[in-house]
């Protein structure tokens, strides 16, 4: 008799639709680890999850497909018909900006790098859709509009010839990253929200960690998911 049970292979994890997911991540990870088990990996895609016998696993939605460029080039294929083109991301300006078309060419949107003198108040990537207001994710203190920022400032004036307490803005201007990066006491990084002000529904698409992997949840009815696919794919590339 062996000591030592051997581990049972894999199951085939079959894939899921892309549009019929709560949420998303971008990784090649299938199986996250346990403390007996490493972590199974395969190729980097658009993953959701799923449960099979109990476990659960990273199922493949959105295969990606990159030029492998200095500033790549993506393509991105519904898993479950890996035929079928969803869109292809094209970047400009030096990777500063990507278009995102759908497979007959017609554009769906824009993918925006925030320029970094704007980065202390506004997260890295923002998007552009046709007809709606620009969709973008700023820090807590910062939302609203410049008079409103400006009031929050003049809350912190301080002793001398109107000095401002360098208090939060000082702290994200020193940081000079998104707010995300930081980790809580629990391990989970502050939420990123993308708004769409003027909107009905202004909260587009929110990130946040579940059990310390990065995840994207889209939120408005209007926004086009490949929009937040985009995003998902070109911001976790960049690692911005």
């Amino acid at each position: 008799m062996a000591l030592f049970a051997r581990h049972r292979p894999e199951p085939e994890i079959p894939p899921v639709p892309w549009d019929g997911t709560p949420w998303f991540t971008v990784t090649d990870v299938l199986r996250p680890g346990t403390l007996t088990r490493k972590p199974v990996k395969g190729e980097r895609a658009v993953r959701a999850a799923t449960t099979h016998e109990g476990v659960r696993y990273f199922a493949p939605a959105v295969l990606l497909v990159a030029d492998g460029a200095e500033q790549p080039a993506y393509e991105l294929y519904d898993a479950t018909r890996p035929e079928t083109l969803l869109c292809s991301l094209t970047p400009e300006k030096s990777g500063a900006r990507y278009r995102v078309t759908d497979a007959a060419g017609t554009e769906l949107g824009l993918l925006l790098r925030t320029p970094p003198a704007k980065r202390a108040v506004q997260h890295g990537w923002w998007l552009r859709q046709p007809g709606r207001p620009d969709i973008v994710a700023r820090y807590n203190w910062a939302r609203g509009s410049a008079k409103d920022i400006a009031a929050r400032g003049k809350e912190k004036v301080v002793r001398g010839a109107g000095a401002v307490v360098g208090g939060v803005v000082d702290s994200v201007l020193s940081l000079g990253v998104e707010g995300d990066a930081r980790r809580g006491p629990s391990n989970e990084g502050w939420p990123v929200t993308w708004r769409a002000e003027g909107e009905a529904e202004p909260e587009a698409l929110v990130c946040r960690y579940l059990e310390d992997i990065r995840t994207y949840h889209p939120r408005a009815s209007w926004l086009d998911r490949r929009l937040a696919l985009a995003l998902a794919v070109v911001r976790e590339g960049t690692k911005g």
